[in-house]
């Protein structure tokens, strides 16, 4: 089952870098985000509303959101989640530009969810500093 998960893993990283680097010619920067439950990421999408409440967190919930209100999608950020309930069940990779979703997922984990884990903020603030192609390699369990 690993060397399955590993295999698919490496060839979605490899589509993902080949598209990018044809897309650019900058070079592709990867970053690896592995932990437990605090990287899945358990903050519900429909909670951002609350970050403009404050004047310190506000400037961050525009980063965020398109101004349509919609989560930001961000052009130059792929996510690969790689992830699944504690038994190993239902493990699978999430691939896609990096938004809001790619957190915790539970027994669905290909689908985008209404989860945000720290990859979010991290690839809005990275995309806006690297101006490069960025990959971010996310496992958590």
């Amino acid at each position: 089952m690993k060397t399955k998960a590993i295999t698919a893993l490496v060839a979605g990283f490899f589509a993902i870098g080949v598209s990018a680097a044809s897309a650019d010619a900058k070079p592709l920067k990867v970053f690896i985000l592995a932990g437990q439950s605090n990287m899945e990421g358990h903050a519900a999408i429909s909670t951002f509303d609350y970050i403009g409440k404050d004047p310190l967190t506000a400037p961050l919930l525009k980063e965020m959101r398109n101004p349509d209100g919609t989560p930001r999608v961000c052009d130059k950020v792929w996510m690969s989640y790689l992830t699944g309930p504690y038994d190993g069940s239902a493990n699978g990779e999430g691939l896609g530009k990096l938004t809001a979703g790619f957190g915790e997922r539970g027994n669905q984990p290909t689908k985008i969810g209404g989860k945000i884990g720290p990859e979010f903020t991290f690839g809005i603030y990275m995309e806006k500093e690297l101006k490069e192609p960025i990959l971010i390699i996310k496992t958590a369990w």
